[in-house]
């Protein structure tokens, strides 16, 4: 393998990861309505996105109606997300919201992994938080 090619998988291969995993997920308010929820104080609130049809797998994903969730502040800055690698249909579900006592969004029903960590947010919401601050 030459150099060149090396420097071309070096840079391919995680804009094809970024653009297949993460790229249906980014929350976007122009684009999208989201659904939002808030806490009784009003510190929290979460929206309930659609998955963007960006890629092959999520147009699918589009048109079964799944969805993602994003939890923000009481000042609407981005916090993180819902896993990536799990979407479900949300009709009806529960939230418990980060207080003095916890520090995750837990989200009810458990089909998936719903959980935010306020304080230590996981690799994806970072990468996002970032992409959303350009």
């Amino acid at each position: 393998m030459t150099f060149k090619r090396f420097i071309i998988a070096l840079f391919s291969i995680p804009l094809l990861a970024y653009w297949l995993i993460l790229s249906p997920v980014i929350p976007n308010k122009n684009i999208h309505d989201p659904y939002y929820t808030y806490s009784e104080d009003r510190k929290w609130k979460i929206a309930v996105y659609d998955v963007s049809p960006t890629t092959p797998i999520s147009l699918v994903q589009y048109i079964q109606e799944k969805n993602y969730i994003v939890l923000y502040n009481e000042n609407d800055e981005y916090i993180g997300q819902s896993t990536p690698f799990c979407y479900q249909s949300l009709l009806d579900y529960n939230a418990i919201f980060p207080d003095s006592d916890l520090d995750d969004l837990l989200f009810l029903p458990k089909e998936c992994d719903y959980s935010i960590p306020e304080v230590k947010p996981r690799w994806w919401s970072r990468i996002i938080k970032f992409r959303l601050s350009l």
